[in-house]
Parts: C-alpha cells; sequence; structure tokens
C-alpha cells in the first residue's frame, strides 16, 4: 500500500495496533516495590545515547534513564517511601523483554521498539522516541531527493532492515543504489566522511552518535526529508499490572505535555555543533501521547 503524505504516520499506526488484551492476573509491581524497597531499573550496556554505562564514571545514564528516574520519583511518592531505593540491573537485547516478562526487572529502560508482537509479552509506556532510517549526504554534494540518489554509492550495513528497505524502494520507485556494505552504523558514516559512499544509511538516532565524533565538521552534513521508516521506542512494564501502568503512563504524559521530554531530547541528542532534527514523526509523539504497539512501518 503507498502512503500519500507523510504527515500521516499516526493513522497508520493506529491501524496496526494490536487487539486489546485480555484481563489475567499479574503481580501487583508497586506492591512488590513497596515490600521489597527498591525498584529494580533494566538497563542497557551501550545503547548510546538511550541508555548505557560510562566508561569512566561507571553511571548508568541516558535519554531514556532520565525518563525512568522521574518514574521512579513518583513511585515514591505513591508509596510515601523517600527511603526507596534504586537498582540497576543489565539487560541486552536476548533478554530485555523475557527479564520484564519474568520478573526480575521491574521497567526496561533501553531504547526498545514497542511492536504489536512485543505487546503480547510486555506493556509499554507512551512512546517516547520515534526512529527512523534516514540517509545522510555531505552538504556540498548537491543531493536533496531519493531521485538525486539514482546510481550513488549508499554505505548500509548488511542483512539488516535498513538494507531491506533500500531494495524495496529500488524495486517501488524503480531506482539503482549502489551498495557499499559496511559492518556498523559507525563504519557507514566513515565511509561517508572519507568519500568511499555518497550517503550513509541507518536510523537516525544510530547515525547521531558517530556524527558527533567528527566534531565541528558535522556541520558539512544533513539529514535528507525523505524517511523510509517509522519505530517508535517505549519503557516496558509488565502486561496486566494497571495500577502501575497507570502510573507509569502518568509520568510519561506529564512530561510530554509540559516539554519535559522536549528538553530531554534536547540534552541527548544535541552537540555544540547542532541538534539532531526532530522528524515529524517525533514531533506527532511529543502532540499525541500514545502508547501503540506497531510494526515497523516502511513508506
Amino acid at each position: 500500500m503507498k502512503i500519500s503524505s507523510m504527515l500521516r504516520p499516526w493513522a497508520l499506526m493506529s491501524a496496526l495496533a494490536c487487539a486489546a488484551h485480555a484481563p489475567a492476573l499479574a503481580e501487583d509491581t508497586l506492591a512488590r516495590i513497596a515490600s521489597a524497597g527498591e525498584l529494580r531499573l533494566g538497563h542497557r550496556e551501550k545503547s548510546l545515547p538511550f541508555s548505557y554505562k560510562d566508561a569512566n564514571s561507571g553511571k548508568v545514564q541516558g535519554y531514556t534513564v532520565d525518563i525512568c528516574l522521574q518514574i521512579f520519583e513518583e513511585i515514591k511518592k505513591e508509596l510515601k517511601r523517600p527511603d526507596l531505593k534504586l537498582s540497576y540491573l543489565l539487560v541486552d537485547g536476548k533478554n530485555r523483554i523475557s527479564d520484564v516478562k519474568n520478573n526480575i526487572v521491574d521497567l526496561e529502560c533501553g531504547g526498545t521498539a514497542n511492536t504489536a508482537a512485543r505487546q503480547k509479552e510486555i506493556a509499554f509506556s507512551h512512546h517516547i522516541f520515534v526512529a527512523s532510517s534516514a540517509f545522510l549526504v555531505k552538504k556540498s554534494s548537491g543531493i536533496k531527493t531519493l531521485d538525486d540518489l539514482q546510481g550513488k554509492k549508499i554505505a548500509v550495513q548488511g542483512k539488516t532492515t535498513n538494507e531491506n528497505l533500500l531494495k524495496a524502494n529500488e524495486r517501488t520507485f524503480a531506482r539503482k543504489f549502489n551498495y557499499v556494505p559496511v559492518d556498523s552504523t559507525l563504519d557507514a558514516v566513515n565511509a561517508l566522511a572519507k568519500g568511499e559512499a555518497d550517503a550513509a544509511f541507518a536510523d537516525d538516532a544510530g547515525i547521531w552518535i558517530p556524527l558527533t565524533r567528527l566534531g565541528k565538521a558535522m556541520d558539512e552534513y544533513q539529514f535528507l526529508e525523505k524517511r523510509l521508516s517509522v519505530e517508535p521506542y517505549s519503557i516496558g512494564l509488565r502486561r496486566d499490572d494497571p495500577k502501575f501502568k497507570e502510573l507509569v503512563d502518568r509520568v510519561t504524559r506529564r512530561m510530554i505535555q509540559n516539554g519535559e521530554m522536549a528538553a530531554l531530547y534536547k540534552k541527548w541528542f544535541s552537540s555544540e555543533q547542532g541538534t539532531l532534527p526532530m522528524s515529524v514523526f517525533m514531533k506527532e509523539a511529543l502532540r499525541r501521547p500514545s502508547d501503540i504497539g506497531v510494526e515497523q512501518i516502511a513508506f
């Protein structure tokens, strides 16, 4: 199905929303936290800038972690427990969902896509970030649109959804790209910087960190307005616990509506050279709080 406008992403997301979950018995998370005297926060090792452990200080930090810390403060108020402790537990791409489901962590604070499939296993907060697959080019290249990339060299990590998106775009619009296979998003940005590619293609958030490492030279680059996919990120929590879900949503809704989340975006996606441009999808997430689980949406 062809999408005629970039301004209707959430209408499509609504169409892909998963069916309502049937009621089921589950542990009362707030009661467990009160009894144990601690909140268990699942974090990632190197999921910059969302959730990571700083190599120098050993501190767990990041965009998602900052939001989870606000939830922690709300829990202390709700339980009237200023003495409540916070425990950080490391999760990874393989166990992050199961650790929530199996009551190992209370909140999964990483960079996790909120999908319809995953909503069958755990619940999610409102969307806190919306990733999109983006093209990074040099401003001096004169490349403004995807048609300008016809026959150009594009650095992309092989055997990924991003590579598949490029191939699908070629088939749909009769385009032809020349692929420069790389092992990581960092390698894609480096290939562009060295002139080995005309564009780097990856998730915009993933591109941002290696881009900032170019220092002042990053001002020589820009993202194309056209994006090929969208994927919302949310904080994970156990299903069938409406009381805890309501508290989490209360915090994220407040942060969205009072501008705190936009301020955190600026904090974590900025450098001396500027801020990662906020996509139309992220702007929509900050206008209309939603926890809908979707599959990756391609354009």
